[in-house]
């Protein structure tokens, strides 16, 4: 795929000192080390990236872009907490972008293999507190998600559904730590990969529209609750 989910690309010798930087403290936010509303000091950074202070400057400065850090004047750097207000708007951003992905998808085509991996990975279930389990589902999601992204033939709207889906999966390794696996939302998936095999541009917006729907009523109920719980940095606007 041209367009890859940070949580499918590797690390490349090609990249520069900045691009490893970047992409190693951008996983490390994603996947909860560096915990939401976290405060973080350069030189820990720079530990942590396994770089020289100049590359992870310049990474601070794109992550910085991309709403994940922000500096703190004479003290460091925060890592960004999650809020419902930011949670919502990504959400809605992400129905926008899709909804009209599958739809391109579907009136374009897809290729066979493609749709057969999309089957393959409607496989992927876990079960509550199985992390490994739910490191392979968020996998398996976020590139059911990429194929019909890369296979939309428009290529803006393929990058922009790819960083708004790596923004989402710092989100859905908070939820899905408590959340079970829902039997009716791979449903609404299935019914996505039927709508693009049959090439239905219609049903394949609006079973996109459903399941992107129903995504972010659970992603907020569940933020809501853990908040409440204040077991992690959410705030509640």
């Amino acid at each position: 795929m041209k367009y890859l989910p940070a949580i499918l690309s590797e690390d490349h010798p090609s990249l520069s000192a900045t691009g490893r930087a970047y992409a190693t403290i951008k996983r490390q936010i994603i996947e909860l080390d560096l915990a939401p509303g976290a405060h973080v000091t350069k030189s820990i950074l720079v530990h942590r990236a396994g770089a020289g202070v100049m590359p992870v400057r310049e990474a601070l400065t794109r992550l910085q872009r991309d709403g994940l850090v922000q500096a703190l004047p004479r003290s460091g750097y925060r890592i960004l907490p999650v809020t419902l207000k930011g949670t919502r708007d990504l959400c809605a951003f992400r129905r926008l972008l899709e909804v009209e992905a599958a739809g391109l998808a579907a009136e374009l085509g897809c290729p066979q293999g493609d749709l057969a991996r999309m089957e393959e990975l409607l496989s992927v279930t876990y079960g509550s507190g199985d992390q490994a389990g739910i490191d392979a589902f968020l996998r398996a999601g976020l590139e059911f998600d990429a194929i019909i992204a890369n296979r939309c033939g428009n290529d803006m709207l393929a990058g922009a559904i790819i960083r708004a889906l790596d923004e989402l999966e710092r989100v859905l390794r908070i939820t899905l730590r408590s959340l079970p696996f829902s039997t009716s939302s791979a449903h609404q998936r299935q019914e996505i990969l039927r709508a693009i095999g049959d090439r239905d541009p219609a049903a394949a917006r609006a079973a996109m529209c459903a399941r992107t729907q129903t995504s972010q009523e659970q992603i907020i109920d569940q933020l809501v609750s853990l908040a409440s719980l204040a077991e992690f940095s959410i705030t509640l606007t």
